[in-house]
């Protein structure tokens, strides 16, 4: 076990170092020399503010209020197994379903507060690579239906689409 653990965190600590090289990029200065710049990874960065709108409405539309409000049925409709009823069950689907709404929601503020968008970025960042390996956990263990599987796509894509987005600065 502590090998596992000691390897969780050199690739965390991997990561960061890739995020930070990633980041940075050198650009000539005005008087001629060479300096470090950072924030140069999306592609539509000019777009960032809109695209948090949308993904602040599609985690609220797609997660946050669904489980908020009926995380059985929600659960039902992603084939997850229901357990007998019970108040824990659905007090964590609704807990899950806050933070989700939350999250989205802060989107929106994100994208009208200019210094807070590279902040939301990273923290999407580090919950789309938490959301593959947790949704990896458990395709290799079995323990979550075929369309929790199939949704580890739409986490990469997520991720990457997100880069795409990841604003200068």
């Amino acid at each position: 076990m502590c090998l596992g653990r000691a390897a969780l965190l050199e690739a965390v600590r991997r990561l960061g170092v890739v995020t930070r090289s990633v980041m940075r990029t050198q650009v000539r200065s005005s008087s001629g020399g060479r300096k470090e710049a950072c924030g140069v990874i999306g592609i539509w960065q000019a777009h960032a503010g809109a695209y948090l709108i949308v993904a602040g409405a599609a985690m609220l539309a797609a997660f946050g209020i669904p489980l908020l409000v009926a995380p059985m049925s929600w659960a039902r409709l992603m084939r997850w197994e229901i357990p007998p009823p019970g108040q824990l069950v659905t007090f964590l689907g609704r807990s899950l379903g806050l933070f989700i709404c939350v999250v989205g929601a802060y989107a929106f503020k994100a994208a009208a507060t200019p210094q807070a968008v590279p902040f939301f970025f990273q923290l999407m960042l580090w919950l789309f690579v938490g959301m593959i390996g947790l949704h990896v956990y458990g395709a290799i263990k079995r323990a979550q239906p075929i369309t929790e599987t199939i949704e580890i796509g739409l986490w990469v894509v997520l991720l990457l689409v997100t880069l795409a987005f990841y604003p200068a600065g």
